[in-house]
């Protein structure tokens, strides 16, 4: 499956979108699903960052020769792998920053949940506290 700019940009809108209506109480997702989630886009953050580190090994613009139009030709291949537009390190860093936007969505569902059991159980204690135990 092929994704463009436009695809990714899409994406992009979409979880934020999403995480507005996380953040305004209209989305509501239970913990363990969102547990499972974030789980599923950790693992694929580091597979994401795997492949981007590979892609500064995709080409060896050495192997083209000497020629001066075989070193144009290895340096536009390079480009296509690890350049800064358009080349496969450019989309596998989009797609990692989809990714962590979902986590971020994600998160926020079992991150509150612990923030308010500690804080629960603070109050316990204080109270247990107060009453001598």
């Amino acid at each position: 499956m092929e994704s463009g700019p436009n695809e990714l940009g899409a994406a992009m809108l979409t979880w934020r979108g999403l995480a507005a209506q996380a953040d305004s109480g209209q989305l509501q997702i239970p913990e363990g699903v969102a547990f499972q989630c974030d789980t599923v886009c950790a693992d694929y953050v580091l597979h994401l960052e795997s492949m981007l580190e590979k892609t500064k090994w995709l080409v060896d613009t050495d192997a083209y020769g000497d020629l001066p139009s075989a070193r144009m030709l290895g340096a536009k291949f390079k480009r296509l792998a690890d350049g800064e537009q358009g080349s496969a390190a450019a989309v596998i860093r989009q797609h990692i920053e989809v990714i962590q936007l979902m986590r971020s969505v994600f998160r926020r569902y079992f991150v509150e949940t612990e923030a308010v059991d500690q804080s629960v159980g603070t109050r316990i204690g204080d109270i247990g506290a107060g009453l001598g135990e």
